[in-house]
């Protein structure tokens, strides 16, 4: 059941990522949960993040990579929300010079934010707290989930 949370985001986020590719804009693909199937069942395994790909920006091609996350909590986002794998991918990706970040949405707010990896990592060795209060996040992260790299 737990892998169902986050599903109407990612159905968002995929629409919008067959808008981009059927109007050559970007191609932004979901990656898959690795499972190994076992004697004693089916166990997910880690990944690297939900999503990868390339858009282009005037003359750029960029390298793209996030993982989507939503929250129910109004005044802040738990960074259990996210794993240390991720944290790892994107700051890998960010300093090979992609373009690396979270989709972070508030349900109760119905506002999502693009929230780069840069900003999670200093926010995480400053230790202040367990989440990021809802203040912290910065209206010029705002995106549009219909056009969430605004292109």
């Amino acid at each position: 059941m737990a892998k169902a949370k986050g599903m109407a985001l990612e159905g968002l986020i995929n629409n919008t990522n067959l808008y981009y590719r059927k109007n050559n804009k970007a191609l932004i693909v979901k990656k898959s949960t690795p499972l190994k199937v076992t004697s004693k069942g089916v166990i997910f395994q880690t990944s690297t993040v939900d999503y990868s790909g390339v858009y282009k920006k005037g003359s750029d091609t960029i390298a793209i990579a996030f993982d989507a996350k939503e929250t129910k909590n109004k005044t802040s986002f738990p960074l259990s929300n996210i794993e240390e794998h991720q944290i790892l991918f994107l700051d890998m990706w960010a300093r090979l010079g992609g373009d690396a970040f979270f989709l972070i949405y508030f349900t109760t707010h119905k506002k999502a934010f693009k929230v780069s990896i840069t900003f999670i990592l200093d926010f995480v060795a400053a230790a202040k707290r367990k989440s990021i209060p809802y203040e912290d996040f910065r209206d010029e992260w705002l995106v549009d989930l219909d056009n969430y790299l605004g292109l």
